[in-house]
């Protein structure tokens, strides 16, 4: 597919899950332009402030997006095209199957080099205002290498389902999948039962998704009763799974797992494989909190705070430098927050054991410091999920007079579960001590996420922030 636009043009990009997201983006590329991928999920703000900050000249999108895409054209001067999934309804939109069908069946033939810009993706704005990040042809491609031979090991035929979004993660399996022969099956949306339907239907070997659903899956009351038997591989990337839940995804799917650390900025970092998901020791269940080993075209290091190196089993900044990393922001001036000497700083907190595997403490900016202790949110996490009674789990920081910051759990209960604050609070205080355990806790139906299918912390934090000097992280 040819797409009409010039080279070194921006084009967004703004679909749910569909089949005509795959040959649209490499229509982008064949044609010299950069693809700015849009979560489909993500706010109407966003989405204009992707399209601004990027100078897109051209909008690609589904008519589910019509109210919020009217808007846009006023408030955008880089924007002169709107291309309308499903038929042209906005004034000066131009139907999508039209506008492709009227393309020369052989244009002229477009250079475009390695080292041409490919990608512009943003961060999920966890930690502030989004960030444009740019991706070339060939740190995409290495990427793409990456996810089909060392994380998904994709085989020839494989049959591999995208259930969580293209604009996330699991788009980087397709190219590797359709190079050996494979299938894509495109789902609509994050449904559980749909997703069941998908496997047992078409056999599905393959799927990627983020760490909510699989916790979904384990709940599910069909997980019993469906046929996952030809499911040989799932990558769940994101976000690490808390080991207790992870051993029992194991034991109820079997040894298919496979953990894929990654940042927009940094790209593929580690791998926790298959082999390495094993409950058969307590050494076994131990290193399934890792994030795997270091993979074989990754340098990676942990720095401190003055970006020096520190020795094995000290904690500090996860750093990385690869083909397969980002070039730079699209606001150079922001650059240093994440290039220097060299590294790419992930904004990750971690340490690396004797045997070269990758522990994740905590995203820098959700680390809490409360009565001038040092405490690390995704560690409380993994204790209140070895619960048999809760779902779902969420720790932040709160202010507080006393301590400056106080340890707030946020649960979510397992179905037909009256587990108490204080039980949770009490396991805490058993497995990590009295200034690790939650000063509160709150029980909800849902937690929130971001545009990404990510627990959305900044969301859950602000109300608490409200009228307080201090930023929320």
């Amino acid at each position: 597919m040819e797409l009409g636009v010039t080279r070194g043009e921006s084009v967004g990009l703004l679909m749910p899950n569909c089949l005509e997201f795959i040959p649209t983006q490499y229509g982008i590329w064949k044609s010299g332009a950069a693809m700015v991928q849009m979560q489909a999920r993500a706010s109407a703000n966003d989405l204009l402030h992707f399209l601004t900050t990027s100078g897109a000249t051209t909008l690609i999108y589904h008519d589910k997006f019509d109210d919020v895409v009217a808007g846009f054209a006023d408030r955008c001067p880089s924007l002169r095209r709107l291309i309308r999934l499903s038929g042209a309804r906005i004034d000066g939109a131009i139907d999508y199957a039209q506008f492709f069908g009227a393309q020369p069946d052989h244009p002229p033939a477009v250079d475009v080099q390695p080292d041409d810009l490919a990608l512009i993706m943003y961060t999920s704005g966890s930690t502030g205002t989004p960030k444009g990040v740019r991706h070339t042809h060939r740190s995409w491609g290495t990427a793409a290498i990456v996810a089909g031979m060392e994380i998904g090991d994709i085989a020839a035929g494989e049959v591999f389902a995208h259930g969580a979004p293209l604009t996330h993660f699991t788009q980087i399996f397709v190219l590797p999948t359709m190079m050996r022969g494979g299938t894509t099956v495109v789902l609509p949306g994050l449904d559980v039962d749909l997703l069941l339907d998908t496997i047992e239907r078409h056999r599905v070997t393959a799927i990627a998704l983020v760490p909510t659903v699989i916790y979904v899956m384990l709940a599910h009351p069909r997980r019993t009763e469906a046929d996952l038997s030809s499911l040989r591989t799932v990558v769940y990337a994101g976000s690490p799974m808390a080991p207790d839940r992870l051993r029992e995804a194991v034991d109820v799917f079997g040894q298919v797992f496979v953990q894929a650390y990654a940042g927009t900025e940094p790209g593929f970092m580690s791998c926790l494989r298959k082999e390495d998901h094993r409950v058969d020791t307590s050494a076994d269940v131990a290193r399934l909190a890792s994030a795997g080993r270091v993979m074989y075209h990754v340098e990676l290091t942990i720095q401190d705070g003055d970006d020096n190196p520190v020795p094995t089993g000290v904690t500090g900044e996860i750093c990385a430098r690869q083909d397969g990393a980002m070039i730079g922001y699209l606001d150079s001036s922001k650059d240093d927050e994440a290039l220097r000497n060299g590294w790419v700083h992930s904004g990750d907190i971690g340490y690396l054991d004797e045997d070269g595997y990758l522990f994740i403490v905590d995203r820098k900016k959700d680390m809490v410091v409360t009565g001038g202790f040092n405490v690390f949110p995704r560690q409380i996490e993994d204790v209140l999920m070895s619960h048999r009674n809760v779902a779902q789990c969420a720790v932040i920081g709160i202010p507080d007079d006393k301590w400056g910051e106080a340890v707030k759990a946020v649960v979510v209960r397992a179905v037909g579960s009256t587990v108490t604050d204080a039980e949770l609070i009490a396991l805490v205080k058993e497995r990590k001590g009295s200034v690790w355990a939650p000063k509160s806790v709150d029980f909800v139906d849902s937690l929130p996420v971001n545009a990404s299918g990510k627990l959305d912390k900044k969301t859950l934090k602000a109300p608490y922030w409200v009228g307080h000097s201090r930023l929320v992280h």
